[in-house]
C-alpha cells in the first residue's frame, strides 16, 4: 500500500488580542506566510490552495520569505537551510536583507530597547538601514552592517506595533507615523483617523499608500503625498472582527481578523469581497454528511463555512451524520442539530445532564448518548426518553447498521454487546480482551465487524456473530478514532502517537502508516481518506492498495 496527500484545508492564524500578527509576503507574488502551534502555513494568495512545514518542536511564531524567494525563516529556524538559536525567548518578527545574506530576529530579548520589540524591518537597498519597534514606544534605527545603534524616536505614547520601510527605501512608517516625522497622519485626517490601536501597516508596491489594521474594526487606505485617507473599510462591532494584521501584494489587499478570519479586500468595495475562515485550535470532532460535506467542531471555532445559530459553549466532543442533519455533542453538556441545508443550528438545545462522552443513532432518529454519569440516555424528539444505568463511566458507543445491537465501551476496559428491544437495552455479552479504557468502536458498513480502540492503542476487531478477534497493535497510544471503507475490506484509525494507520480486513499483518499528528479519520471513498487533527486542518489522501 502507498499514499500520496491529496489537498488540504488549512488552519487560519494564530491570534493574541491586542497582538499584532506578521504576515509573510512572498516576493514571486503568489503566496502569503502564517503560523499556527508548531505549523508555518504557506497559502496561495489567489486560489484556496495551500501547503505546511511541520518541522518546529514548539509553537511557530512569525515565518518571512527571503527576497529571493528561495528561503523561509521562521519562528527560531530557518527552513532547511540552517537552525540558529537567535534568542531566547519568543520571536515576535523576523525581516531579510535585500541579497537574502542576512537577516534580524526580534522579540522578548530586548537588546537595544526596555520592553519586548514587536517588530522589525531592513530597508531593502544601500546603504543598510533597520529599524525595530517596541512596546517602550520607541524606535530604534540601526546602521549597517553590522547592524549597530544608530538613534532612537519617540513621538509614540503607547506601544509600537509595526514598522516599515517603503518599497523605495524612502520612508519608514511606523503604525501611521513616518520615520522623521514627514507628517503624522492621526492629526491631519481627524475624525477620518483609526479610533482605536493601529496594529498592522503594509506599503503599497508605488511607495504612496499605506494601508493600516486598527483594533477599532477598520481599515484604512492612506495617500501619504495627500495626507488623506482614500478608502475605509469597515467590519462588524465586535470584538473577533478587530484588525490585527495585513499585507499589500500587488492587486490584492488582505486583513487579519482577530477571529483569525482572512478577509480579502478590494478598492471597489466598503467590505470585504471574499473572507477565507478556518479553525485556529485542534480540530476535536469531524463528520461528513451524505453530500460529502465535512463537518468540523472544536468549541466555538468556525469551520469553512461557519454554522449559524447558538453553538455549543465549550468544546465539540462528537459530529455523527443522521439523514439532513448533523447531530453534535460537547462538554457543555448539550445536544444540538444541525440542518444540513441551512448550515444552521436548530432549536431547541437538548441538555444531556451530565457530560456526553459518545453517540449513535438508530434510523428512526433515536439517539444513543453515553455519558459521564454511568447512564446511557435515549433521546428523540428533543426529549430523554428512557436512561439505562451501567456500572462504569461509558465512553464510545456504536449501533450496527440494522439496529439491533449496541457496542459500548467503558473507563474499566471493558466492552460490553447490548441487544436493543425497543427503548430498553439488554446486555448480551461482555468482552475483556483490553487491558485499557475504551476510547474508539466503530462498526463495518455491513454490520458484520465491529473494531474497538484503546487508551494504549490497541485496536481489537470483533467478528459480530461469534466474536472471535483480530488484533491490530502497531499503535502506540491513544485511538481516537475508527472508521470503515464503503467495501469493508479497510479500516482506518487515527491515534494520539500523531499516526494514521490503514488496515487491511483479508490481511490483518498488512498496513500503512501516515504520520499526521490526528483526532478524527473517516473515508471518502475506498482510496480517499480524510483526517483531522491537532493543527487545526482539514487534510485528505489518495491510497493505493
Amino acid at each position: 500500500m502507498s499514499y500520496t496527500r491529496k489537498s488540504i484545508y488549512a488552519c487560519t492564524p494564530s491570534t493574541i488580542r491586542g497582538k499584532a500578527v506578521q504576515l509573510g509576503l512572498d516576493p514571486k507574488g503568489q503566496n502569503f506566510l502564517y503560523t499556527n502551534g508548531k505549523t508555518v502555513i504557506i497559502r496561495n494568495i489567489a486560489v484556496k490552495i495551500a501547503t505546511e512545514y511541520t518541522g518546529h518542536s514548539a509553537n511557530a511564531t512569525v515565518a518571512k520569505y527571503s527576497p529571493s524567494g528561495y528561503y523561509i525563516a521562521s519562528g527560531e529556524e530557518q527552513i532547511l537551510k540552517n537552525e540558529i538559536k537567535v534568542i531566547a525567548g519568543r520571536i515576535n518578527d523576523i525581516d531579510w536583507d535585500f541579497e537574502s545574506k542576512r537577516l534580524i530576529a526580534v522579540g522578548e530579548e530586548i537588546t537595544g530597547h526596555s520592553k519586548v520589540i514587536n517588530s522589525v524591518s531592513i530597508r531593502q537597498q544601500r546603504p543598510f538601514r533597520a529599524a525595530t519597534a517596541s512596546d517602550d514606544s520607541t524606535v530604534v534605527f540601526y546602521h549597517g552592517v553590522p547592524f549597530k545603534y544608530n538613534g532612537v524616536i519617540k513621538d509614540h505614547t503607547a506601544f509600537v506595533q509595526d514598522v516599515k520601510f517603503s518599497p523605495d527605501g524612502e520612508k519608514l512608517v511606523t503604525v501611521g507615523k513616518t520615520g522623521n516625522k514627514l507628517c503624522d497622519l492621526s492629526e491631519i485626517v481627524g475624525e477620518d483617523g483609526h479610533k482605536g490601536g493601529v496594529l498592522a501597516v503594509s506599503w503599497s508596491s508605488d511607495s504612496k499608500k499605506l494601508l493600516t489594521s486598527s483594533a477599532d474594526k477598520t481599515v484604512k487606505i492612506w495617500d501619504i503625498e495627500a495626507q488623506k485617507v482614500d478608502q475605509t473599510f469597515k467590519f462588524s462591532d465586535t470584538i473577533e472582527d478587530q484588525q490585527i494584521g495585513n499585507l499589500w501584494q500587488g492587486e490584492h489587499i488582505i486583513s487579519l481578523s482577530l477571529s483569525g478570519d482572512i478577509n480579502y479586500l478590494s478598492l471597489n468595495s466598503s467590505s470585504p469581497v471574499k473572507v477565507v475562515k478556518g479553525h485556529q485550535k485542534a480540530i476535536t470532532a469531524f463528520t461528513k454528511d451524505k453530500y460529502n460535506t465535512f463537518y468540523t467542531g472544536k468549541g466555538k471555532e468556525g469551520s469553512g463555512i461557519p454554522i449559524v445559530g447558538t453553538n455549543h459553549t465549550n468544546s465539540i466532543t462528537q459530529l455523527v451524520p443522521q439523514d439532513d442533519k448533523i447531530i453534535s455533542i460537547g462538554m457543555d453538556d448539550t445536544m444540538r442539530v444541525i440542518d444540513v441545508k441551512s448550515k444552521s443550528f436548530s432549536t431547541p438545545i437538548i441538555p444531556t445532564e451530565s457530560q456526553p462522552k459518545g453517540l449513535t443513532i438508530s434510523k428512526d432518529d433515536r439517539n444513543f448518548v453515553a455519558t459521564q454519569d454511568n447512564k446511557i440516555k435515549i433521546i428523540k424528539n428533543d426529549k430523554i426518553i428512557s436512561i439505562i444505568d451501567v456500572t462504569s463511566p461509558p465512553g464510545s458507543i456504536a449501533l450496527n447498521p440494522d439496529c439491533t445491537e449496541i457496542v459500548v465501551g467503558f473507563e474499566d476496559a471493558k466492552v460490553r454487546v447490548y441487544k436493543v428491544n425497543n427503548n430498553e437495552l439488554k446486555e448480551e455479552k461482555e468482552l475483556t480482551n483490553s487491558r485499557s479504557a475504551i476510547t474508539a468502536i466503530s462498526y463495518s458498513l455491513d454490520g458484520t465487524l465491529f473494531a474497538v480502540g484503546d487508551s494504549q492503542g490497541k485496536i481489537f476487531v470483533y467478528d459480530s456473530k461469534s466474536k472471535e478477534i483480530s488484533r491490530w497493535v502497531f499503535h502506540t497510544a491513544r485511538i481516537n478514532s475508527i472508521a470503515w471503507s464503503p467495501d469493508n475490506l479497510h479500516a482506518v484509525s487515527g491515534s494520539l502517537d500523531t499516526n494514521i494507520y490503514i488496515w487491511s480486513v483479508e490481511k490483518p499483518m498488512k498496513n500503512l502508516a501516515i504520520k499526521a499528528g490526528v483526532n478524527g479519520v473517516n473515508f471518502l471513498d475506498n482510496n480517499t481518506i480524510v483526517s483531522v487533527g491537532q493543527d487545526a486542518c482539514l487534510k485528505t489522501w489518495t491510497i493505493e492498495y
